[in-house]
């Protein structure tokens, strides 16, 4: 068996957390919880808020919409917390943050 190259780690897309996507295009949270076309790079600042150890992988595809190069996301476990949960909060640090931002 070989060595998984992402073990410890969760890929997070922008297409995961984006209002405007179907779950069946990629979108993993509650349309209501989901933000308006999400960057990587608002991933990326979402998970330093949150104090998470990510990385930004800019040049990588989604692979259901392999003609946009939207980026990823790599981030570091924290104990047993489900994928959905930590979406559900990277999703609402991206909300908060925008909303600082209009101010």
């Amino acid at each position: 068996m070989g060595l998984v190259k992402n073990e410890g780690r969760l890929i997070v897309w922008p297409a995961y957390l984006d209002s405007s996507k179907t779950r069946s295009r990629g979108r993993m949270v509650p349309k209501e919880k989901a933000v308006d076309s999400p960057t990587a790079e608002e991933i990326l600042e979402a998970c330093r808020d949150l104090s998470y150890v990510a990385q930004l992988e800019i040049e990588k595809k989604f692979p259901s919409s392999w003609w946009e190069r939207s980026g990823r996301v790599l981030i570091s476990k924290k104990g047993d917390e489900k994928k959905v949960d930590l979406l559900v909060r990277i999703s609402a640090s991206i909300s908060k943050r925008r909303s600082l931002k209009r101010k």
